[in-house]
């Protein structure tokens, strides 16, 4: 081919095989694309991860028993909102650390007052509990509290929590000397109705006895008030007392696990309501809850020198067969100076369980009332409740006429109230005082002398001597006889007629002095004037003595001139 029949090629014309070359991005290729979107849906989820996972924090607790990292999860109302993801030992050994994952929408409600405690199998106060654990394992259960401050590093109880932070209700702190059978999640009844439960049970920081939180639910916490009385109606009550023996239960939960009742007088219904952790003391039975808890009460100690076998702390004591009081204590002293012992009795009187009437029972002095009493015979005796049991109490009586008996010194911060012995101790000691002199009589030397006396009377029955004094005696009965016989046929009608002539005598005498009689008329006027000249007389002797010259120179006659 000659060049002359070659055409020539324009700048836009593409010469055969020459590769066509693309600049900028048209030479970007389709297969980046699957490693770009690869990376940004990793990204995405990284950022998801990052973003859906909620804070980590640290639970503390004694032990780790049925807890496994990865697997133990952390719920509220039966849904999961965290999971253990560490489990290690503290630095001293002591308890084990928790660290656990929590869900993001979690994360405002860990505060200082969310609680955290461990789900297993349990039986106590409440009932057997976690049985669902058995099969799935062990779970902590969270109760959220955002009320708080936040806070990432928490302890955990042992226990669970018997109320939870959305259960409305109010908390109370009871006190006893002893705990008795009470345990936590023991109920609290309202007239047999379950009504709150003991939260726990501690003792005192003195060691002197034991404090137990009960938390009651709305709107029975409304009932309670300033001076509602709580008791221990745990297990089957059995008393023995002086009113013979009780017998009582309640709900078969408290029979297994102990209870509470609690109830409000009538008169204080109506007024304000206790506020949180009140302290409220713990009886621990109805009879003594009854008992004022509040107003006035005065303690006095009673002396008894006989067995007081049967008084126990808690009788009654009583005033006419009415309750006014409480037996403390009982104990025993021995005197050194009187080498004797004796029985100290400190009771508690309560002078407000007796009306008043006529008066302000405000403006009465209990302690000089009392005083006053005793001064008028008021005194302490024990006496038997029941025949049955043997128990004693103290009963309080007016005895005007018994002296006061103090077997203490008076002297101690507890005024003394004077006492008196049992009836049976003063029959026994009459008993004894009468035994003592029949011991001193000298009953041999009176045998013997009986035995003598007997044995003269003997001779002289068996004498001759007797028998012929009966004879005379004999005798003498029938002149006796005879003379009574002369006396019925002779004595008898001279007497009669002495009588009549005295009869007549008598009608004389009456004659001579009656009313119209000429012999009374005659005396009375010889009377008369024996009278007259008395009195002239009187009188002329009071004129001798008013002139004595005129026994010589006579009475002088009037004078001329007048």
């Amino acid at each position: 081919m000659s060049d002359d029949n070659m055409t020539p090629q324009g700048p836009n014309e593409r010469q055969v095989g020459q590769p066509d070359v693309k600049k900028g991005w048209g030479s970007f290729s389709i297969i980046w694309l699957v490693p770009l979107v690869a990376l940004l849906v990793g990204g995405w989820l990284l950022w998801r991860d990052v973003v859906s996972k909620g804070p980590e924090i640290t639970l503390t607790f004694e032990t780790a028993d049925g807890l496994v990292a990865g697997k133990t999860p952390i719920r509220y109302r039966d849904v999961d909102v965290g999971q253990v993801t560490e489990i290690s030992l503290s630095k001293g050994f002591d308890h084990v650390r928790l660290t656990v994952r929590m869900n993001a929408d979690f994360s405002d409600y860990l505060t200082d007052m969310t609680q955290f405690w461990v789900v297993r199998p349990r039986v106590s106060g409440r009932g057997i509990t976690g049985l669902e654990t058995i099969v799935s394992g062990a779970y902590i259960e969270v109760a959220p509290d955002d009320s708080g401050s936040a806070q990432d590093t928490f302890v955990g109880a042992e226990e669970p929590q018997l109320i939870t932070s959305d259960e409305e209700g109010t908390r109370f702190i009871l006190t006893a000397d002893k705990l008795g059978s009470l345990s936590v999640g023991a109920p609290v009844l309202l007239r047999g109705v379950e009504v709150g439960e003991v939260l726990d049970t501690e003792l005192d920081q003195d060691a002197k006895g034991v404090s137990v939180p009960v938390f009651i639910r709305k709107p029975f916490d409304q009932l309670v008030k300033r001076n509602t009385r709580f008791w221990d109606s745990s297990g089957i009550a059995v008393d023995l007392n002086s009113d013979g023996l009780s017998l009582r239960a309640q709900s078969v939960k408290s029979v297994l696990a102990g209870g509470i009742n609690f109830y409000t007088p009538d008169d204080s219904e109506q007024s304000e309501r206790a506020p949180s952790d009140t302290v409220f003391n713990l009886f621990k039975t109805l009879e003594q809850a009854e008992l004022l808890t509040e107003g006035y009460s005065k303690k006095y100690i009673l002396y008894f020198d006989s067995s007081v076998r049967g008084l126990s702390r808690g009788a009654p004591v009583e005033f006419n067969g009415i309750r006014v009081g409480t037996v403390e204590s009982v104990d025993l002293e021995y005197v050194v100076d009187q080498r004797a012992f004796r029985v100290p009795v400190v009771v508690t009187l309560e002078p407000e369980r007796v009306s008043v009437v006529g008066g302000d029972s405000g403006e009465i002095d209990h302690t000089e009332t009392i005083a006053t009493l005793v001064e008028n015979g008021l005194r302490a005796r024990l006496k038997t409740g029941s025949f049955i049991t043997g128990q004693l109490f103290v009963d309080l009586s007016m005895h005007t006429v018994a002296p006061a008996r103090y077997l203490g010194n008076q002297k101690g911060d507890i005024p003394e109230l004077p006492t008196l012995p049992q009836k049976l101790d003063e029959i026994a000691n009459s008993l004894s005082s009468l035994l003592e002199k029949v011991e001193t009589f000298p009953i041999e030397e009176i045998g013997i002398r009986l035995l003598g006396t007997v044995e003269g009377m003997e001779n002289i029955v068996t004498s001759p001597a007797l028998n012929d004094g009966m004879k005379s005696l004999q005798q003498a009965a029938d002149g006796v006889n005879k003379l009574v016989e002369n006396l019925d046929s002779s004595v008898l009608p001279a007497t009669q007629s002495a009588l009549d002539a005295a009869r007549e005598a008598l009608g004389g005498v009456r004659d001579v002095t009656g009313p119209t009689s000429p012999v009374r008329y005659n005396l009375e006027q010889a009377l008369k004037e024996l009278t007259a000249t008395a009195r002239s007389l009187r009188d002329l002797a009071e004129f001798l003595e008013q002139n004595p010259s005129a026994l010589i120179l006579g009475k002088k006659g009037p004078r001329e001139d007048e």
